[in-house]
């Protein structure tokens, strides 16, 4: 796997021009960005979406949009679901 990371630094140093260490920064904070699980990310959003001012209607249907397009397998989910994994 270390050498899978290794390659993909290099090739961010190449196509992007990037440093080294400004490679291997970028590619762990990709990494990271995919490395939640459903109901951690529903609730980063959410809250990156409310300081971006959006509302509540508007934010569940972003959310439920964008499960799809994730890494991670998420269920389909309805706006009351969403909202009931972000307020409990």
């Amino acid at each position: 796997m270390q050498q899978v990371l290794d390659q993909a630094a290099r090739r961010l140093e190449q196509v992007l021009g990037l440093s080294p260490h400004a490679a291997v920064r970028a590619l762990a904070e990709v990494l990271d960005c995919f490395d939640s699980a459903v109901d951690e990310h529903i609730r980063a959003r959410h809250a990156e979406l409310q300081r971006a001012g959006y509302s509540n209607d508007n934010i569940y249907s972003l959310i439920a949009d964008e499960l799809g397009a994730l890494r991670f397998k998420a269920p389909a989910l309805s706006a009351r679901q969403i909202r009931r994994r972000i307020y409990g």
